[in-house]
């Protein structure tokens, strides 16, 4: 402790007299002596920080397993809520809830498309990893060529329900 200190005092000294030669005020920090008792402790993060969007959840995924990353695309989130929407208000989980996927998507202007949907997660996060164990899932995730993703939730009394759709032009 006494070597870390007389290292700090060193410091300061010469970038203090290099600052004078500069002709800029020096700033001094004090050296606290005092051990941390009870250093803070962490904050929870928020679900939907940046680093943790569900579009770069996504793209570093895809990333691991040799595939671009993906953006929000509006068009395909308008689709993806209308499914969360539809599955919440039936208590449904089922891709057909609204219409047909192929209907849905042919609105949109992307020729390449999957969906995935699930229910029970209160977060992204856990709703993505549930996807990426089950091959089908993550087959969507995978979609080669996608660019675009569209992420939505709704709940109901009962769960959340989540609706994803993937796609390229």
């Amino acid at each position: 402790m006494r070597l870390i200190k007389a290292a700090i005092a060193l410091i300061t000294l010469t970038a203090s007299a290099h600052a004078v030669e500069q002709n800029i005020a020096p700033v001094i920090v004090p050296i606290d002596t005092a051990p941390i008792e009870a250093p803070p402790l962490p904050r929870p993060k928020p679900s939907f920080v940046i680093g943790d969007s569900p579009a770069a959840l996504i793209s570093a995924f895809r990333q691991q397993h040799g595939e671009g990353s993906v953006a929000i695309s509006e068009a395909l989130t308008r689709i993806a809520q209308e499914q969360a929407n539809a599955m919440a208000g039936r208590d449904l989980l089922d891709h057909n809830a609204l219409a047909p996927f192929s209907s849905r998507i042919s609105r949109s202007r992307f020729n390449r498309a999957a969906e995935n949907i699930a229910y029970g997660h209160a977060d992204f996060a856990s709703t993505l990893n549930q996807w990426t164990i089950s091959a089908a899932h993550r087959a969507n995730l995978l979609l080669h060529g996608a660019k675009w993703i569209g992420i939505a939730h709704a709940q109901n009394g009962h769960r959340m329900y989540w609706a994803m759709v993937i796609g390229g032009k």
